[in-house]
């Protein structure tokens, strides 16, 4: 190969490596502008809190105070049934029962003072406030309405439901308000509700016709 031929395949060289180059970088700015690398980002990063930077220009973004964990638990106005309430920063779940046939589990929203909760069929309700240890509001199971004025328990006063492994031979759910805790259950025995077997706190089992069945307290989502 004389020197002009040499030269000439050089450039020819530079100009295809420039090409690829150019096209690399194309996509590269292609991937970016659509968010592919975005949503990747999200996922890989998912549950990492950052830390703000040290430097005076870097100010954090404001967010709300943690609400904390607890259970509100107690009976309605004129004590006709029981209500549990179980929070987790922001999130809650709750449980009324008259212990004949009117139940309700309902989940949402309790934070700044301030709880909304609904049932997964809309047959139950509840809107309240709760500040200083006590939730107040309205609660509703299908045609029943009631009031509340409830406070902060502890355990065993709760709420449960029978384990997810044996709900086919027991369906049932309570709530156990203070100050004595008191149960307030429903079990479902062919589509028929009827008031729910004893609950041993101390097991966390209920016995029906000899046969104790394992139940499990409900907290709220993290």
């Amino acid at each position: 190969m004389n020197y002009k031929a040499l030269i000439v395949t050089l450039l020819a060289g530079a100009v295809v490596a420039g090409g690829a180059y150019a096209v690399t970088t194309s996509l590269s700015h292609d991937v970016a502008d659509t968010g592919a690398w975005r949503e990747g980002g999200a996922n890989a990063t998912a549950g990492i809190t950052q830390v703000p930077s040290s430097s005076p220009s870097a100010a954090p973004s404001p967010s709300k105070a943690p609400e904390g964990r607890n259970t509100f638990a107690g009976t309605t106005d004129g004590g006709e049934a029981g209500l549990a309430i179980a929070m987790n920063n922001g999130k809650a779940v709750a449980y009324i029962c008259d212990g004949r046939k009117a139940e309700s589990w309902m989940n949402g929203v309790a934070e700044s003072g301030q709880i909304t909760l609904r049932s997964a069929k809309g047959t139950g309700s509840l809107s309240g406030t709760y500040a200083n240890g006590v939730a107040t509001g309205t609660v509703t199971a299908g045609t029943k309405t009631w009031r509340f004025r409830i406070v902060i328990a502890k355990p065993p006063s709760g709420l449960y439901r029978s384990a997810a492994g044996v709900r086919k031979r027991l369906d049932a759910s309570w709530a156990i308000v203070p100050p004595n805790n008191k149960q307030f259950g429903v079990r479902w025995v062919n589509g028929v509700p009827e008031a729910a077997p004893i609950l041993d706190t101390t097991t966390n089992t209920a016995t029906v016709d000899g046969a104790p069945y394992d139940v499990t307290p409900v907290q709220a989502p993290q």
